[in-house]
């Protein structure tokens, strides 16, 4: 079957343009579009948002409270948790070394420990502390020897 001159400059045409295409696109597929986050695109704060004490919350806030009660509520069942551990989400460096680089964060997680569950209708449940007042939280619960049950609270402020 002959090809024709202008069928074959048509595909070869169309080939470059896909690969030209596909590579360029390849970066933007795989999440890493540049080496610095840009943060002028960034969505704005509502100002409510910044009103709430966790906004302001860092891990410096619960560092001195480890081993304190915390007074956890869903609904009319309440609990009372302590904070055993605040630890920090760090990147491991095998973790750094599969992307690119990051943008700054504070993380951190709080662990409580409790003698009772709460209930699993929600996972957003209001915490009340003496120094700290009341606030909400996520919390997501894994059961431990005993009977015990820990509790995990995830922070993640950009920076």
């Amino acid at each position: 079957m002959p090809v024709t001159r202008r069928s074959f400059l048509r595909s070869g045409a169309t080939a470059a343009l896909t690969t030209a295409i596909a590579l360029k696109a390849a970066p933007l597929a795989f999440g890493q579009i540049s080496s610095k986050p840009d943060t002028t695109r960034d969505p704005q704060i509502p100002y409510e948002a910044k009103q709430s004490p966790l906004f302001t919350f860092k891990r410096e806030t619960f560092q001195p409270y480890v081993g304190g009660t915390f007074r956890v509520r869903a609904g009319a069942q309440a609990v009372d948790m302590t904070l055993t551990k605040v630890r920090g989400c760090e990147v491991s460096a095998q973790g750094r070394k599969l992307t690119k680089k990051s943008r700054p964060t504070d993380c951190f997680a709080l662990i409580f420990s409790a003698d009772q569950a709460l209930t699993d209708l929600t996972s957003i449940y209001d915490v009340e502390h003496a120094a700290l007042g009341s606030f909400a939280l996520f919390l997501t619960r894994r059961d431990g020897p005993g009977g015990t049950h820990f509790y995990e609270a995830v922070f993640n402020h950009a920076l």
